[in-house]
C-alpha cells in the first residue's frame, strides 16, 4: 500500500504535458460549477501514477497491458491510497480515499525484463 497526496502542482504539470487543459482540472470556479469543492485529478494521471509507483518498487517488471475503471473523481490536495496485489503475471490495483471510497480499480499485465 502506498499513500500519495495529489497536489495542484502535479495536476498542472500533467495538464501541460498531456495538453488536457480542461478547466475542471485546473480552475476552482469550474470545479465549483460542477459541484466539486476543488479541481479534480485527470484519470490518466492517476493510472500513470499507479504504474509508476508499482514500477519504482518492482524495477525488473515491465507493464505490457493495463485496464482501469474509474468510479469517482478525486479532488486536488486529497490523499490516494494505491493498493497492489500480485497474481502471477497480473497486478491488481485499487485506488481509494483515506475514508475507503474506491476511486478506481484495474489491473496490469507484467513481465520480467
Amino acid at each position: 500500500m502506498i499513500k500519495k497526496c495529489i497536489t495542484a502542482e502535479a495536476i498542472r504539470q500533467y495538464a501541460a504535458a498531456s495538453q488536457d487543459l480542461a478547466p475542471i482540472h485546473l480552475d476552482a470556479e469550474a470545479a465549483a460549477k460542477a459541484g466539486l469543492e476543488r479541481p479534480i485529478a485527470h484519470g490518466m494521471y492517476l493510472m500513470g501514477l499507479a504504474q509508476s509507483l508499482y514500477i519504482a518498487e518492482h524495477p525488473t517488471q515491465w507493464i505490457t497491458q493495463y485496464d482501469m475503471k474509474f468510479h469517482k473523481p478525486i479532488e486536488v490536495d486529497s490523499v490516494v491510497i494505491f493498493d497492489f496485489a500480485e497474481d502471477d503475471c497480473f497486478v491488481k490495483v485499487i485506488l481509494t480515499t483515506e475514508a475507503g471510497d474506491v476511486i478506481a480499480a484495474g489491473a496490469f499485465a507484467v513481465k520480467e525484463v
